[in-house]
């Protein structure tokens, strides 16, 4: 028989993949993104990923949700090898045994093995389920990366629109070109605003979205039941009792 604890491998980097997979249209434009160059000179000097780190804190541990996904994998493998140890098992003690509570001990065994081993089903959804959870969560921090960079790359601008329109005010001569730069400013600020209502929007869809989700996948692994529903014989085994 095979030791199924060999199958419990710890998750690898496979949970990479979902950065790979799901793509963030919102790379394209960083490199025209103040804010984006100032979050990668912060990076390379600090080594902390300043927007990462915000948009994470929103949206979760994509990567730790991905993996766990991994590790209820190698579990339902791990099930159903144990299942078909217990079968295996039964199977060579059923060769030297006989009588009615070899046949008791037959069916009880090859009831539980069956259910152990079917563990492996729901387990399995319940990964794909997690896996689903971390690539919206991915999803998630993508988009709000995107929405805060906006949000710092308008900021910036703000300042040095509002700056320029002061400098021209001052001088008398640009009075009116200055007052068109704080009506550009007023329509930047309204952009900001609209950004941030886009990105509560997304937050607040996305937590019940990838919540319900977890539920989805734990409401999964209880329709599969457990071994400790298969019920024990009528009676116990006494030997030498046949």
């Amino acid at each position: 028989m095979d030791d199924p604890t060999f199958l419990l491998q710890p998750p690898g980097e496979t949970s990479e993949n979902v950065a790979r997979v799901v793509m963030n249209p919102g790379d394209a434009f960083n490199y025209i993104s103040p804010a984006a160059w100032i979050n990668s000179a912060i990076e390379s000097l600090t080594g902390t990923d300043v927007i990462g780190y915000f948009t994470d804190w929103v949206g979760g541990d994509w990567a730790a949700i991905y993996r766990f996904g991994d590790a209820l994998h190698s579990l339902a493998d791990c099930m159903q090898q144990i299942g078909v140890n217990i079968q295996q098992g039964m199977e060579s003690l059923d060769a030297d045994w006989d009588g009615n509570a070899n046949d008791s001990a037959y069916n009880y065994f090859t009831s539980f093995a069956a259910a152990t081993s079917g563990q492996q089903y729901a387990l399995n959804e319940a990964g794909k389920e997690y896996h689903k959870a971390a690539s919206g969560a991915h999803q998630v921090s993508n988009a709000l990366g995107n929405i805060l960079q906006a949000l710092v790359d308008k900021a910036i601008l703000a300042g040095v629109v509002a700056a320029g329109s002061a400098a021209f005010t001052a001088t008398g001569v640009g009075a009116a070109a200055g007052i068109g730069g704080y009506a550009a400013v007023a329509l930047i600020v309204k952009d900001m605003l609209n950004l941030l209502n886009k990105a509560s929007l997304i937050i607040n869809t996305a937590l019940t979205t990838i919540f319900g989700t977890f539920g989805l996948a734990m409401d999964i692994a209880y329709q599969g039941g457990t071994p400790l529903d298969v019920p024990l014989p009528a009676a116990p085994y006494i030997p030498p009792g046949a």
